[in-house]
């Protein structure tokens, strides 16, 4: 009699070999279902689901339906030991599709097959279980071949020939469903990923099988893979990905001798998906951080910590991207700095996490399916990120569709009908609506401490704007914050202009060895005389392309033009633009400095 010890099967084989000149579909195309040399743990409902359809007494036959990785071939295997009795056969569909030149050699293959399993219960005295993965691919290539079995199916108890058939839910809706007499032949079992309870004790049972038990004090590393895995590893499912995740820190465990803690499982992920979860952020610091690099937007980055306070705490809706904002207000005051600077807090770096679309470019419905290509091959890529989709409105209204569903569910299919998520991300969507407010700058720039009258007035009538103009409003009720960035003032552009001057002096000191002084009437060029790129945009853009234009152009021509000059100076010659003269003759000129 056949017993079962630890997971070990002792006694008759169950696995009886197909003797090949009987058989010769069988032996061609299926073998042997391979035996469990060691405990399988969890998936006990499902697998009592199985051996109750295999027992019923006319149509015996089952459909798994789950994602990849969820353990299909696993569940077979558990019914293997508990149901001795009978032998199992896993079909291999890959090959007999292959060479074919026609459906009917596909129908004649799968049909042999059958009558190969009818002859052997009839003459060998054992009852079969055809294990069918892939499933959908004989319905795909042959219909004649469906037809074939659907008879064999209906009476699969009463001939002692059972189907177990496996695929995964797209392919089960978009090829088995559909044939309405073929599913009602197959007791459909759905697979859902495994809770952590049950991924625990998997990764348990594999530290012990992998004598590393004695590396783990609790299971809290374990419920660390879990929760990990299922933050930033979103396209793969339990418990696989959790599996792998284990497998590799063993590996490197053997190989170095780390202990396998929570810096190998930091070290394990970071290769892997290149998150760093060993990075915290510091909740008691990120308006201050978001300051150092963005001047007099107090008002903004008030708006972004305090959201993000939801962040840090884990607290915010797990169903939706960790934060969904829309940066609104003139151009050049920062919008992007900000997002820059947020990549800076958020990862430590301004680079690798920062995905950027310029949405100008997809004004076209027929840029829809580039878009999505791009979008979702990206993040697929990076995982936990920012996404700026710059100057959103301008890009076609079947795009702001598409956001939707982003926005909203934190999940979008790519190219190959793959689930991408999106809820380890920070959209950051910007835009100029409102463009009529700043006009009238003179009434909001007189303080940008966000403190001021004026500028409630100009948060108020902003909000307004952008609900009343040009901003798709389905995307405005998706989003959890509208964070409004106010004009400059006179003085904070002053800042600004001045510490690129700076930056400047500082980059030609270090890459030609040349000190660089400027006179004060620079500034008065670049903020006075240049201001009609800027006048209407509250933002000190236009004055930073006219320092790069009309200054840094000339400092490099100077230098190249005399390699041995250790000490220049940037000075203004002519008459400058101002509030009654509106002729300029005004020109940067660059002077060595003698002595």
């Amino acid at each position: 009699m056949t017993q079962v010890v630890a997971g070990t099967l002792v006694g008759e084989s169950i696995n009886r070999e197909i003797d090949e000149d009987k058989y010769p579909y069988l032996s061609s195309y299926a073998a042997p279902v391979a035996v469990p040399v060691r405990e399988i743990i969890g998936r006990e409902e499902e697998v009592n689901k199985i051996m109750a359809a295999l027992m019923r007494p006319e149509i015996s036959n089952v459909m798994l339906v789950g994602p990849a990785g969820s353990g299909k071939t696993t569940l077979v295997q558990q019914a293997l030991v508990k149901d001795p009795e009978r032998n199992y056969i896993e079909v291999d569909v890959a090959k007999m599709v292959a060479d074919l030149s026609t459906p009917a050699q596909m129908a004649a293959r799968i049909k042999g097959v059958f009558e190969d399993a009818i002859a052997y219960r009839k003459h060998e005295g054992h009852e079969l279980v055809l294990f069918v993965d892939e499933f959908h691919q004989i319905v795909q290539l042959s219909n004649a071949a469906v037809e074939a079995i659907k008879p064999i199916l209906a009476m699969s108890g009463v001939l002692g020939v059972r189907v177990i058939a496996a695929t995964t839910l797209e392919e089960f809706h978009e090829h088995i469903r559909p044939n309405q007499a073929l599913t009602e032949r197959l007791q459909e079992i759905r697979l859902t990923p495994t809770d952590q309870k049950t991924t625990v004790a998997i990764l348990r049972g594999m530290a012990d099988r992998y004598g590393v038990s004695d590396q783990f004090y609790d299971d809290h590393v374990f419920e660390q893979i879990y929760s990990t895995t299922e933050r930033f590893m979103p396209s793969s499912v339990q418990p696989r990905k959790s599996i792998r995740v284990l497998d590799a820190m063993v590996g490197w465990h053997r190989l170095s001798g780390k202990p396998m803690d929570m810096d190998l499982l930091g070290d394990v992920l970071h290769d892997a998906i290149g998150v760093d979860i060993a990075f915290k952020v510091d909740g008691t610091s990120i308006k201050d951080k978001l300051d150092e690099k963005v001047m007099a937007q107090s008002l903004a980055t008030t708006v972004v910590a305090r959201r993000l306070q939801l962040v840090v705490a884990d607290l915010h809706d797990k169903s939706r991207p960790l934060s969904n904002f829309l940066f609104t207000g003139p151009t050049g005051v920062g919008k992007t700095e900000l997002v820059k600077q947020l990549a800076r807090v958020l990862f430590g770096d301004d680079t690798g996490r920062l995905i950027r679309f310029d949405m100008s470019e997809f004004a076209l419905e027929s840029s829809l399916d580039l878009f999505r290509s791009e979008l979702t091959r990206r993040v697929a890529d990076q995982g936990n990120a920012i996404v700026l989709l710059d100057e959103v409105e301008k890009a076609d209204r079947a795009i702001a569709r598409l956001l939707l569903q982003v926005l909203d569910d934190g999940r979008l299919s790519d190219d190959y009908n793959r689930e991408v998520s999106f809820l380890n991300t920070y959209i950051v969507m910007t835009t100029n609506a409102g463009s009529e407010i700043f006009e009238t700058i003179s009434n909001y720039a007189t303080d940008d401490t966000g403190d001021g009258r004026a500028i409630k007035d100009f948060v108020k009538n902003i909000h307004t704007s952008i609900k009343n103009k040009g901003f798709p409003p389905e995307l405005l009720g998706r989003v959890d914050e509208i964070v409004p960035f106010q004009p400059l003032s006179e003085t904070t552009q002053d800042r600004i202009i001045s510490k690129k001057l700076q930056d400047v002096a500082t980059e030609v000191y270090e890459r030609h060895g040349v000190k660089l002084h400027c006179s004060q009437k620079v500034m008065e060029f670049l903020l006075v005389d240049q201001v009609e790129e800027s006048a209407e945009s509250g933002g000190a853009r236009g004055a930073v392309r006219s320092l790069q234009r009309e200054v840094v152009t000339e400092v490099a021509t100077f230098i190249n033009t005399y390699p041995e000059v250790r000490d220049i100076y940037v000075d203004v010659d002519g008459q400058m633009r101002n509030k009654t003269n509106r002729v300029s003759t005004a020109r940067v000129v660059i002077k060595r400095v003698e002595g």
